[in-house]
Formats: structure tokens, C-alpha cells, sequence
């Protein structure tokens, strides 16, 4: 007997295609697919019409993954491909922070800043680790994440750095990426070329918390003054540089009481300036606690909800980027789950997590440290390496999430903590399936009708 997957979602809303048919917008998050399907199925798939119907479309159904085997327990079959992808990675990835200062004062940022870099031994040690890892034959990709504090703030340590891990992948014939997560102050164009070209920097995430006004009184520079028309500006000058036609921006806004309401200026600021681009992708997300009190600035989860769908429209109306929802399935939800996977803090103490470095209270649970591990092994096991069991066993609510497959819990640190991360999306899914709908041209239809 064949019954609606769990990770089916089938949308509230009846909408007239363009083609004059009734359809209602389903989303399978196995596969993070959508379709829009007529009446008659998406009955079938909301479980209002309980019973097989026709034959041959219950076996399309069931092509597509949307129908599945009344006694198959999906949840075990997700989480069992999460645990083969955590084990057996072919990427192996080092998140590095290069420096534990950052030149902003963010009044949530849950580290503590100091002036001090990762030093020469810690770099050789953290670079022989590259390169037993990419000679073992083990993996076909080498990938780096620049993390902080701020990355920039030891610029010449990050590229000393790259030298190597480059020099490793290509001697070793594997792919090489990395991606830079920075407050963007420190950038500028002559900084972007070296970073994608000798670097190979491909993707950076630079934090803009609303226009100018509420970044800057948000995010201020701890040496005074403000940087969002200096970051914008950069961006821009280098969508129009030919030698950076390869680099790719995502621009993050974390959201809290004090810029919530701000999607439409903020949206138009980042238009006007020449940000609405093919390579840059821009995306809400909410404050949360490293372990620091942000009760004053966070929004509740289903606020966030509603305003994450407030940011969504502002984009969306002023021509900007975004992903309206997950495009793939996410098997491996952080590093924090995967041995294939360390963070190297500027002191040369290894962890799993990034929300650990430079963190009080949790600093201390790092795994090791460069100057002893064995350089050929991977990082000892963390705390969130069973994270995959702990779902299984109902620990999470996750268990029994229709998104789970695109979600994974989000973050397992939060959860140990008590405070679960759920995103928003398992809030407004349906309203987010809504305005899928509406970008393919489908027409709502009225209430009642």
C-alpha cells in the first residue's frame, strides 16, 4: 500500500496556471523539488483523498519519490544517507582563522577579540595537515573557508596560507576552493584580485545589516565611523572588473528588532548601488546566541518568519538575488558533524565547530591542538560527531520535520544548548510555496472559490 511521502509539503493556496488549469505548488524535500500539481493529486498528496486513485498516476507518484511504501521508514533511510556522507567525504575542509581580532564592535557577537595571529609553526603544522590529507588519495577536493574574528585582519597570513594549500591540491591533482567569510571593511579591488587570483577565493560572504544608517549603528568600527558605503562601493567596482568575472558575493543580513522592519530601503540601497547582479545572492538571518545574552535584539522564530518573507518581497521587487527555497538536499547539516571536517583557531587548537573559537565558556572545548596531532589523522571525534544518532534516536524534534532533508537540525550546538534552531522555514513554507507559485505565473485563486 503506497502512501504521501513525510517530506512531501503541499501548498494551502489554489492557483490558475497559465494554462488555465488548477494547481497547488508541492514541494519534496527529499529532492528539494517542486511541482505544480492539479487538484486531484495534491489531494492525494495531503492525504484528503486517502485511497490509490488512478493507476498510472500513482505510478508517477511514485517515480517522483512524492508516493512511498506505507511500511518504509523514510526518516531512518535520510538519516542514514547523512551518517555514509558524513563518513565518507571526499572533500576534506579546513575552516582557518587567521587572526582573533575583528576591527567591528557588534553588540551580539558572541566572541572575544584579541590581537593575535596563527603563527609560523601553527601554519606549518596546519599546512602538513593539508598536504597528507590531499596525497593520501582519500579525496577529490581540497576546500577552505577564511573565518574569523576577521580573516583580513591577517591578510598576509591568509595569503602565506593559500600559497600552500594551492601548491598541495595541485601537486596532488585535486580540486581546490575556498570562500571568505569578512565584515568587508579592509576590502578593496587590488585586495579582490589577489584574493581570486592568487588565492583562488571564489565565493565571499560579507555582513550588511540593513542601510546605511542601521548597519552602521549596528555594526560599528570599533576605531569609529561607519562602512557601509565603502563595503557597497567595493562590491560593486568589482562586479565591473573583467579579472573577478569568477567571484561570486552572497551578502548576509542578520535580523533583530533593530532592522526587521527595514527590508524595503535596505533592498533599494543594494539596487541602487549596482548589487542587483547574477553573482551576488543576498539572504536574511536571524541573531542568535553564541552563548551571549541577545534576548534585547533577537526576534522570535516566527517573527522572523513573517520577516523573512518581508525580505524576500523587498528582494524580489528590487531585482536582488536570493534563494526563495533550498535547491538541494543537505546530507552533512555543518562540520561540526563530520571528521572531514576542523576549525583551526588562531591559537592552533583545533575544533569541530566555528561557534567555539574565541567563544568564553565554550572555548575550551577544542579537540587537540596543531602542534600535537599526528598530521596524518584526521581530528579527533567531537561532541556533535553523533549528531546523526542523536536525531534517530528523538532527542530533536527533527525526526518527525517534513524539511528535514534540507534542514538536518539546523545546528546541533544550539540544540545540546536548549535552544532549538529551527528555521524558519518550517514556519512559512507553505507561504513561501505561495510565492513560488507566483513567480511561475500562476494566479491566486480567491478564497472560497
Amino acid at each position: 500500500m503506497l502512501r504521501p511521502s513525510r517530506y512531501v509539503v503541499v501548498g494551502a493556496t489554489t492557483f490558475r496556471h497559465p494554462s488555465g488549469r488548477l494547481v497547488r505548488p508541492v514541494w519534496l524535500t527529499t529532492t528539494a523539488r517542486v511541482f505544480l500539481a492539479d487538484l486531484d493529486t495534491a489531494a492525494r498528496l495531503d492525504g484528503r483523498q486517502p485511497g490509490p486513485g488512478d493507476g498510472d498516476r500513482e505510478q508517477r507518484l511514485t517515480a517522483a519519490g512524492l508516493l512511498v511504501d506505507a511500511q518504509r521508514d523514510e526518516a531512518a533511510e535520510v538519516l542514514a544517507a547523512s551518517r555514509a556522507a558524513a563518513r565518507d567525504r571526499r572533500i576534506r575542509e579546513f575552516v582557518v582563522m587567521p587572526s582573533a581580532y575583528c576591527n567591528m564592535g557588534c553588540g551580539y557577537c558572541g566572541q572575544r577579540h584579541e590581537r593575535s595571529l596563527l603563527h609560523s609553526g601553527h601554519r606549518a603544522a596546519l599546512t602538513e595537515r593539508a598536504d597528507r590529507a590531499v596525497g593520501s588519495g582519500r579525496y577529490d577536493a581540497l576546500a577552505v573557508r577564511w573565518f574569523g574574528g576577521e580573516p583580513l585582519m591577517a591578510y598576509a597570513v591568509l595569503r602565506d596560507l593559500s600559497r600552500s594549500f594551492t601548491a598541495s591540491a595541485d601537486a596532488a591533482g585535486v580540486r581546490y576552493s575556498a570562500r571568505l567569510v569578512t565584515n568587508g571593511v579592509l576590502l578593496d579591488v587590488r585586495k579582490l584580485r589577489t584574493l581570486h587570483g592568487e588565492c583562488r577565493v571564489e565565493r565571499i560572504e560579507v555582513t550588511l545589516d540593513g542601510p546605511a544608517a542601521a548597519h552602521d549603528a549596528g555594526r560599528p568600527l570599533k576605531r569609529g565611523g561607519g562602512s557601509f558605503h565603502q563595503i557597497v562601493g567595493v562590491l560593486a567596482a568589482a562586479l565591473a572588473e573583467p579579472e573577478l568575472a569568477g567571484l561570486r558575493f552572497v551578502v548576509r543580513t542578520n535580523v533583530g528588532v533593530h532592522n526587521a522592519e527595514l527590508a524595503e530601503p535596505f533592498a533599494a540601497a543594494l539596487a541602487g548601488a549596482g548589487l542587483a547582479h547574477d553573482r551576488v545572492v543576498c539572504y536574511p538571518a536571524p541573531i542568535h546566541s553564541w552563548g551571549n545574552d541577545v534576548t534585547d535584539m533577537a526576534v522570535s522564530r516566527r517573527a522572523m518568519a513573517d520577516a523573512e518573507l518581508a525580505w524576500f518581497a523587498a528582494y524580489r521587487r528590487h531585482g536582488l538575488r536570493f534563494s526563495l527555497l533550498p535547491s538541494a538536499p543537505r546530507p552533512v547539516v555543518c562540520a561540526a558533524t563530520t571528521r572531514h571536517s576542523e576549525v583551526a583557531a588562531p591559537d592552533g587548537r583545533i575544533y569541530s565547530c566555528t561557534e567555539q573559537p574565541l567563544v568564553p565558556g565554550v572555548s575550551d572545548d577544542h579537540l587537540g591542538r596543531l602542534s600535537t596531532l599526528d598530521p596524518a589523522e584526521l581530528r579527533p571525534t567531537g561532541a556533535f560527531d553523533d549528531w546523526y544518532d542523536t536525531v534517530d534516536a528523538g532527542a530533536t524534534a527533527c525526526r518527525d520535520c517534513a524539511i528535514l532533508p534540507v534542514c538536518g537540525g539546523a545546528c546541533p550546538k544550539l540544540w545540546r544548548e536548549g535552544m532549538p534552531p529551527c528555521p524558519a522555514l518550517r514556519d512559512n513554507v507553505h507561504r513561501r510555496l505561495d510565492l513560488y507559485a507566483g513567480a511561475a505565473g500562476c494566479t491566486p485563486l480567491p478564497v472560497g472559490s
